[in-house]
């Protein structure tokens, strides 16, 4: 192998193959290179092989330039060659470029920071201050607010660290970070100091009421010229002298300490802060009068102790990033303490973070508009920025929410400011996002892709999570989407039935016209409290001074005494629990109500919402329709309306299998409403007909309904509705009951 090098330049060009045998000459031009403190430039446009020899070479070359802060750019590597660092996950962590001018530009454009070294007396001893060169510009966070420990990086702070921001009945924590490690202690001492360590530092975040942010990079390392122990007030005396010395003594500045003792190593992290310092840099922060920092920090040093089992040698080439992540870990922290400055310190490493400015922290992330009236909690905050970290900015919309989920439509733009496409966010508890995203995955994609929502996301924090689906009909972003409630109560039958066929015998057609025949257990498949509504009996008790553990109840409106639907819900479900039969099954929705399938200007049909999406009875939707539309939606504006609609829904369940065609008998005001509901109910028994292989038995189909018109007594529905849901479902469990099933 021949290699070709450009001093001035700073160009390395390797010809031929880089093996065992090879790699030792280039290493040694490397090292040399590296070695004097600059950039370089590797040319492998003539390289034909990379060996692992090679790669490990290259490797300790890039460790060595990230000490003195410095780049090695790779050029024009060949297919095959990339394809080696591609294999390896190394193509993120190289800096590539197309050509040899463009990283000599790159070259040119970097400025690199100003370095000096300082020696002083102090007490006896000599200390030794490097300085990088970087001068940091800090970050104030103002809350309640989630802020990740990315953004936080290195910092102090005050929160809720226990609980969601917001919680103002728990005292305050101070916390310190170090960008993936938090120490917190609480401040009136009510709970024992703790730490929290984060995998992912972007996805995990710190309740946060206050904070200041230090930056990634020390000002300069402070350390003893040979190994030696202070005290605190000798290592507290030797900052502030290299605050005066390096002109920063009007700085707001983080010190990092680490005593390298073998028998009580520990990592100690304080601020120095007083009032005029934070005054003169907050700029747009709170004032003195605002600032939980001016109550609790004035000129104090409030700081976190890591006590720690083992601590790992400090070289020269090593970086303070990995020093902290290495130490800092739970295996190795046996106990956090409030900073202690009565002990000695043995051959201490301090690193100093002054900042002489804080930006408003809230301006460095993706920005959220939400509508004046409406209040969007830290959580969801954080959790709609962890989905959209494509964006710079974001308009967030509240949607109609059901009992579990609250919906949201975002309109997001790049970070050049372009409209990206709109999708919707669904926050719920973390149970429902991650059953969703699943059942999605496993039922929704490969079966009806092209007429479902694609979950592009999910984030979750504690116990909430969200997730992110595309919200565009087929017809592109110009579609305009509208629910299938909107044409049902629009559009007269002759038009619904058409497309109710469209959906159910064409679109959905992979999940039920492929019924497989399995064990069920119906009562214990479809009973309500096993789902959204547990509470169904303390409703009843209070809305209708029912009790679920009387057998009849006299109602009113029928004018006599009836089973009471609570009373068989409570009493015998559990009965019938274990009670299994061979029933076709099919993939269901699980919750199909006419929100969740929509449909653009030219019809085309979209589903959303798969968190319930099973294989379950594969008559359960048509049975969730049928309730919509005999219940939900019954015409009931006057007693006179409810007494004319009983007859004819009494009359409606008087059939004994799904093949009876149950006449409209209905005689009151509302029939063309009724009408329609008794058709679109009609169809949905042949639905489920056909879907159970000609399985005629109502008493399936039935129990089936049963799951969703008990628990319209739990609706924000009017009274009337929910009085007539409670009477249908005592003809239901009358019919069941009959049959012994």
């Amino acid at each position: 192998m021949e290699i070709i090098t450009d001093q001035q330049n700073r160009v390395i060009q390797p010809i031929g193959r880089i093996d065992a045998n090879t790699s030792s000459a280039l290493e040694t031009v490397l090292t040399g290179f590296a070695n004097e403190g600059k950039d370089m430039i590797l040319d492998l446009s003539q390289c034909n092989y990379l060996s692992s020899a090679g790669i490990r070479i290259l490797l300790k070359t890039k460790k060595m330039l990230l000490q003195s802060r410095n780049e090695l750019y790779i050029v024009s590597p060949t297919v095959d060659v990339f394809q080696v660092f591609e294999t390896a996950g190394l193509h993120k962590l190289f800096h590539f470029e197309n050509s040899v001018e463009v990283a000599r530009k790159k070259l040119s454009i970097a400025k690199k920071p100003h370095k000096q070294t300082i020696d002083f007396q102090l007490s006896g001893k000599t200390f030794v201050y490097t300085s990088t060169g970087i001068e940091n510009s800090g970050a104030f966070w103002k809350g309640p607010d989630i802020v990740s420990f990315k953004e936080l990086g290195l910092s102090i702070g005050i929160g809720h660290i226990r609980s969601l921001p917001g919680s103002l009945n728990d005292s305050f924590d101070f916390f310190m970070s170090t960008g993936s490690c938090a120490g917190f202690y609480n401040i009136d001492n009510e709970h024992e100091a703790d730490f929290r360590i984060s995998s992912n530092p972007a996805k995990n975040g710190l309740p946060v009421s206050e904070a200041i942010s230090f930056g990634s990079q020390p000002a300069g390392l402070l350390r003893l010229d040979t190994p030696s122990t202070v005290t605190f007030d000798e290592l507290q005396h030797a900052v502030k002298l290299m605050q005066k010395l390096t002109k920063v003594e009007n700085c707001i500045t983080l010190v990092i300490v680490a005593s390298m003792s073998r028998d009580t190593p520990a990592i100690k992290m304080y601020a120095l802060i007083k009032d005029e310092n934070l005054e003169k840099n907050t700029g747009n922060c709170p004032s003195s009068s605002e600032s939980i920092f001016y109550s609790n920090f004035n000129g104090a040093k409030h700081g976190i102790q890591f006590e720690l089992d083992d601590i790992d040698d400090f070289l020269s080439e090593t970086d303070l990033h990995d020093f902290l992540q290495s130490n800092l870990s739970f295996e190795n922290i046996s106990e956090i303490t409030i900073l202690n400055e009565s002990e000695t310190i043995e051959n201490p490493f301090i690193w100093l973070f002054p900042v002489n400015q804080l930006a408003d922290g809230s301006l460095q992330r993706i920005q959220i508009e939400t509508p004046e009236d409406f209040s969007f909690e830290p959580h969801k905050s954080f959790l709609t920025r962890q989905l959209f970290t494509d964006a710079s900015k974001l308009k967030v919309e509240p949607l109609h929410g059901g009992f579990s989920a609250q919906t949201f439509h975002v309109t997001s733009f790049d970070h050049e400011g372009r409209k990206m496409r709109p999708t919707v966010m669904k926050v719920a508890h973390r149970d429902l996002i991650e059953r969703e995203s699943d059942r999605c995955s496993r039922y929704a994609l490969p079966y009806i892709f092209n007429n479902s929502a694609v979950v592009l996301g999910a984030e979750f924090y504690g116990e909430t999570g969200a997730l992110r689906y595309n919200f565009v009909g087929i017809g592109g972003e110009s579609s305009q989407l509208k629910w299938l409630t909107h044409y049902y109560h629009q559009k007269d039958i002759a038009f619904l039935e058409p497309l109710f066929d469209k959906i159910f015998l064409q679109i959905l057609k992979p999940w039920y016209g492929q019924p497989v025949v399995k064990t069920i257990q119906p009562f214990e498949e479809h009973d309500p409290t096993y789902t959204f509504f547990p509470h169904i009996y303390d409703t009843v008790k209070e809305l209708f001074s029912i009790s679920s553990d009387e057998q009849e109840i006299f109602v009113a409106e029928a004018g006599r005494k009836l089973l009471n639907p609570y009373w068989f819900l409570k009493h015998e479900y559990p009965k019938r629990r274990e009670k299994s039969i061979k029933y076709p099954t099919g993939i269901c929705h699980g919750d199909l109500n006419m929100q969740n399938i929509l449909l653009d200007e030219s019809m085309n049909v979209y589903l959303i919402d798969f968190s319930e999406t099973k294989q379950r009875s594969v008559v359960s939707d048509f049975a969730r329709l049928e309730a919509i539309f005999l219940v939900d939606n019954a015409p009931l504006n006057t007693e006179d309306d409810m007494k004319t609609y009983l007859d004819f829904i009494e009359s409606f369940y008087d059939v004994t299998d799904l093949q009876s065609i149950s006449p409209n008998t209905y005689k009151g005001v509302h029939f063309d409403k009724v009408a329609k509901n008794h058709a679109l109910s009609l169809k949905m028994r042949n639905y489920a007909y056909e879907s159970s292989l000609q399985n005629a038995d109502p008493i399936p189909y039935y129990i089936a309904l049963l799951e969703w018109v008990l628990p319209i007594v739990c609706y924000g529905i009017p009274i009337p509705q929910r009085r007539l849901s409670m009477i249908v479902a005592s003809f239901l469990c009358e019919k069941v009951m009959k049959t012994d099933f």
